[in-house]
């Protein structure tokens, strides 16, 4: 009883803390850009985690000076984006957080087309703090390392990082590509189980000079069903939610969210053209406002469907998979 009204109690001063921080990260792209690369995983020791904490502190003064020079220039800047490389997985996780299990025909982008997109994202963007390269599973595409090596040539990426789940030993050429782009690998942390060869994956890394994550977390944030109207603010929600830190870019069209992205290509929810900007119709002049616009948003469509990534958020068992094959 006394912990029910405790938490009943705290529930506001959590709500306001998760908005404010989010707040100022996404106010000044630098520092979020610092925080994101800087970041490591749970099973870390105590140790590497006091040296990452002054790492970024002493990277705050640099931060927000460089905010002040992105402000005065009037450049467009983003403070991390990730590039969908794929929709294809080797695992078939419940509650994955980009429903990558609900797509109904799982593929890769064509890499003319993909390239494509990725150099209109840089001719009307003048640098993104970090870049993340997603999936689906990122090492299952045989040509990972042209990609790679396009957005590290761009000269407008501050930091590239690779999410996977370890399940996939990549190539010659895609670690040749990893290493000269000082590509940092995120090795999502599962059981055994699911991920037999993930020490193999770190020797190899290792092998190569390559830097790695292996990143793990006790839940998964649950997002709910596809198509599942949920009760309460879905403007309360946008406010705290965690997503907000990570822009989703696919199929040409940037998102404020991974969610939307899904709802929106699978005809979950109507497109709404106001929720995410099509890079494949728009110039950079254009472009410049329709991202005001799109920064300046309290809601969109997509929270109406979704229980967000927040402290008030359901959580899930990790990587749980389903009984029905993809």
């Amino acid at each position: 009883m006394k912990t029910k009204f405790f938490k009943k109690l705290v529930r506001p001063f959590v709500y306001l803390f998760w908005r404010t921080q989010i707040s100022i990260l996404r106010a000044c792209p630098p520092l979020a850009g610092l925080v994101t690369s800087r970041c490591i995983g749970s099973d870390r020791s105590p140790k590497l985690w006091v040296k990452t904490f002054f790492r970024i502190a002493v990277g705050i003064p640099r931060a927000i000076s460089q905010h002040w020079r992105d402000k005065k220039s009037k450049r467009v800047v983003i403070h991390r984006v990730t590039i969908c490389v794929t929709t294809r997985c080797t695992l078939n996780c419940d509650k994955c957080i980009g429903h990558v299990p609900d797509v109904k025909d799982p593929q890769d982008t064509p890499l003319p087309t993909l390239l494509d997109d990725i150099q209109a994202l840089f001719s009307c963007t003048a640098f993104v703090y970090n870049l993340n390269l997603s999936g689906g599973e990122p090492f299952l595409r045989s040509d990972l390392d042209e990609i790679i090596r396009v957005c590290a040539a761009s000269g407008k990426a501050g930091s590239i990082d690779i999410s996977t789940n370890g399940t996939v030993i990549p190539s010659a050429k895609v670690l040749a590509a990893l290493r000269e782009a000082n590509v940092t690998v995120k090795i999502s942390k599962y059981t055994p189980v699911l991920q037999p060869d993930v020490e193999k994956l770190k020797s190899v890394l290792r092998e190569n000079g390559i830097r790695y994550m292996h990143e793990g977390g006790e839940f998964w944030f649950d997002t709910r069903s596809l198509g599942q109207l949920q009760a309460g603010s879905a403007k309360r929600r946008f406010s705290v939610c965690a997503q907000r830190m990570c822009m989703l870019y696919m199929f040409g069209k940037l998102h404020l969210c991974t969610i939307s992205v899904v709802l929106t290509e699978e005809g979950v929810i109507p497109d709404c053209r106001e929720d995410y900007i099509n890079l494949r119709v728009t110039s950079p002049t254009a472009f410049r406002e329709q991202w005001k616009k799109l920064q300046k948003k309290h809601v969109i469509s997509a929270c109406s469907y979704c229980m967000g990534c927040s402290f008030e958020s359901p959580k899930a068992p990790v990587a749980v998979q389903r009984e029905d094959p993809r």
